[in-house]
This record gives C-alpha cells, structure tokens and sequence, in this order.
C-alpha cells in the first residue's frame, strides 16, 4: 500500500491483551490485524443480531459434519411420512437409542444448555419464565419428535424435568441445573 493513511487509536485493557496475543501467534503486523479485524468487521457486521453464541454453535456442528441444514418442508415431509409407514415403531426405538447416545454427550451440560443447544437446530424457539420453559414448535409434527427425545435425554441424566403438552408447545417444569 503506497502512503498509507496514519491513524492512532485507544484500547481498553482486555482489547489491548487481545491484540497483543493475536501478534504472538498470528506473526502479523499490528497494521495487517487491524486491517484484518476491520474488514472482518465489516463484512460480518449484520450477523451480531444472530449472537456470537449461536454463530459459534452453527459453525461448530455444520464444521463437525454431524448435522445438516433441511428446509423445514422437507423435514416435516419426512415426519409425516414416518407416521403412516408399517414401521413406524422401529423409526421411534431408533430415535430413543439416538437420543440416549447424545444424552452422553450432553452429560456436562446443565438443562439450559442442552435446550439452546438443540434449539439452534431450529426444531423449537425458547421461552423461559420463572422456573418453566416454553418450546414453541415449528410444526405440530415435531411435537412427538421433540417430546419423546427429551424424556429419553432427561431420563439417561437423572433430571427430574415435568414435560406437557399444548398444541403448539412444549412445557418443561423441574430441576434445571
């Protein structure tokens, strides 16, 4: 870059450390990570209204190869056609014994997490109010896919979790730690 512009800039503390150890284990120069944040920033600006948490939880599973992204038609397609096929029962036992495998690796996670966790899956939204949460469904075909993996997941955790039913909902009430 011929004649570059000069600016100075202020950091706080923990920017400052942030900055010095993107220094040690990039090799770049100041001016190239500031560049770099600055254009990160900008091309990436609009998705702070999605959380940081949640980006970081679809990166991580998309990168896993272990999930894939469905268009929510096809998704209940396949749910409505598990209920009218002769073998319906074999599709829910499978289902438990998936949801007793991610118990497992759910087992250091506190309820809460789990929840965030399987709603960035988009299979429900999160409503939390003193002691009870709410999961509003996408869809009246995922209620029973929803309920019956968590009663398998609560289960194999020893959470004592109370899980109703409404039309579109889901209402979880107990011990969340």
């Amino acid at each position: 870059m011929r004649n570059p512009v000069r600016i100075t800039i202020a950091m706080d503390k923990n920017s400052y450390e942030i900055f010095e150890k993107l220094k040690e284990t990039t090799n770049d120069s100041q001016s190239e990570i500031m560049r770099n944040a600055l254009s990160f920033y900008y091309l990436y600006r609009d998705l702070q209204k999605y959380g940081i948490g949640r980006i970081k939880t679809y990166a991580e599973m998309l990168a896993e190869g272990e999930h894939v992204i469905l268009d929510i038609d096809h998704w209940i397609s396949f749910l409505r056609f598990i209920e009218t096929h002769p073998e319906k029962d074999k599709f829910w036992e499978i289902h438990r014994e998936i949801a007793r495998a991610h118990a497992e690796e759910f087992s250091d996670m506190r309820v809460e997490e789990i929840l965030e966790r399987l709603e960035a899956c988009n299979l429900f939204r999160i409503n939390k109010r003193s002691g009870e949460w709410t999961l509003v469904l996408n869809d009246e075909m995922t209620k029973r896919f929803i309920k019956t993996f968590l009663e398998e997941i609560f289960s194999a955790l020893n959470f004592k979790i109370e899980i109703k039913e409404d039309l579109m909902k889901i209402r979880l009430r107990g011990s969340f730690k």
